[in-house]
């Protein structure tokens, strides 16, 4: 046998080189593996629970004598874009009597989901009971969304499907669950807003600046106040996505407008928001229509550091007057010019770790102050805490390799914070009480602080 023969038959069985061979699939129990049983039931478990809510709220909100939800005032207001009539009128009210109080292009973006009055014509219109069902539906699937989009920013090369790959997207809910169940609740948009958000910050993962410009003015164009996050944009110098973002508000308040109402209706209806929406909430001017039900400092359990001062001033429900007074907002405009000083002083002094962990802590940080900054703050504005929540975690995660925990420490400060907002929800003397005196708005201090902490140089 010659020397050749022998070679051509052994060039079969010759080892390959150690780093060319496939990688053995990952074991059972490693973070990398599949999920034990117990964790496969508790995601079923998550999932029955989600379900058994939405019927909860499906019941609460369309089939008891009164509507127990904000989702009527969309409808509403999507109803009179689709029948001409002024969406920011005294007659364009839920069947609570709330009335509409978003950006023009919002109501145009409800109208699949119109609804008329009990005593109007209901041909052509889906019933509120299947429209509060594809709302839930939607604004779950949102959330699940934004928390894939975060995790897979984050952790790009983990194993789809492995403990480590659930736990990325699911910690953050379980965190956030107090807002987020509350906002799902109450039919609220802040899934439609973190949804946004999430697409922002893909895009910039991405380096896709302009489309995170656009995606910013959509929660704009929903919110308003996600226009305090252009800070997010300034601090990283990102030029195209302030500019997308100018794009994408003349698409959405301009065009979208003046597309159903014209030229003339278009600017009717911005001023109208102005004056019957912003200036009320935040200089206590304008028409004072909805000054009850949303703009007066003590007319809801707001979370702002205004309402937060102003009820330590007045700790007397019986006695506390039903607006802040100029020096307790004197004092608002100061610690919340102090957080975004900071906030700028910190990335420009120190700067900001170019990981997406760390970007997305930043933008987290970001938009947990503007929770507090805006005059009006509801309990259910929590939910916006899940960029924060979600980046600290992620962070933790990406320093612990083959493990399914971030460090106790993080793990205690996100415990902390979601607990203390789960508490605050609940029906009880105590916790309104907390609602009231500002534990919420101090704990996402601390939070915040931790969190410009970890993502700083």
């Amino acid at each position: 046998m010659t020397k050749a023969m022998l070679t051509a038959m052994t060039a079969d069985v010759t080892p390959a080189p150690k780093s060319a061979r496939t990688p053995p699939p990952a074991r059972a129990g490693t973070a990398a593996g599949p999920l034990y049983r117990f964790e496969r039931g508790g995601l079923a478990l998550l999932a029955a629970t989600m379900l058994a809510f939405g019927g909860l709220v499906l019941l609460r909100s369309a089939f008891q004598e009164s509507r127990k939800t904000d989702f009527g005032v969309y409808c509403r207001a999507a109803h009179a874009v689709r029948v001409g009539t002024d969406i920011y009128g005294p007659n364009t009210c839920d069947d609570n009597g709330w009335h509409y109080c978003y950006p023009p292009p919002f109501a145009v973006a409800m109208v699949p989901f119109a609804d008329p009055f009990a005593f109007q014509d209901h041909a052509g219109y889906l019933p509120f009971w299947a429209s509060v069902t594809a709302w839930y539906l939607l604004s779950v699937g949102l959330i699940a969304w934004s928390l894939h989009r975060f995790a897979a920013a984050v952790l790009p090369a983990e194993v789809p499907y492995s403990r480590r790959w659930w736990y990325a997207r699911t910690v953050p809910f379980y965190v956030c669950i107090g807002g987020l169940t509350y906002t799902l609740a109450r039919g609220q948009v802040n899934s439609v807003v973190v949804a946004m958000i999430a697409g922002a910050f893909t895009a910039t993962c991405r380096r896709q600046p302009v489309g995170a410009g656009l995606w910013l003015a959509g929660a704009v164009a929903v919110k308003v106040i996600p226009v305090y996050l252009l800070l997010d944009s300034l601090v990283r110098k990102d030029w195209r996505s302030v500019g997308g973002l100018a794009l994408g508000l003349a698409l959405f308040l301009v065009a979208v407008p003046a597309a159903v109402w014209g030229w003339q209706g278009m600017i009717d209806n911005n001023v109208t928001f102005l004056d019957a929406v912003l200036a009320p909430g935040a200089l206590g001017t304008g028409d004072q229509m909805r000054a009850k039900e949303l703009t007066n400092t003590a007319s809801t359990d707001s979370q702002s550091f205004q309402a937060a001062l102003h009820n330590l001033r007045h700790p007397d429900p019986a006695t506390r007057p039903v607006n802040a007074d100029a020096s307790t907002k004197l004092v608002h405009v100061a610690v919340s010019g102090f957080l975004t000083l900071t906030m700028l002083g910190v990335a420009v002094v120190r700067g900001v770790r170019p990981g997406p962990a760390e970007r997305l802590i930043f933008l987290g940080c970001v938009t947990i102050a503007m929770l507090h900054v805006t005059p009006v703050s509801h309990m259910h504005y929590y939910a916006l805490g899940l960029p924060l929540v979600a980046g600290l975690w992620l962070q933790g995660l990406r320093d612990r390799p083959g493990r399914v925990t971030c460090d106790p420490v993080t793990l205690a400060l996100l415990i902390g914070w979601g607990g203390l907002v789960l508490v605050m929800l609940l029906p009880h003397d105590v916790p309104s009480r907390m609602r009231e005196c500002g534990v919420g708005p101090l704990a996402s201090v601390v939070l915040w602080a931790c969190g410009l902490r970890r993502a700083a140089n």
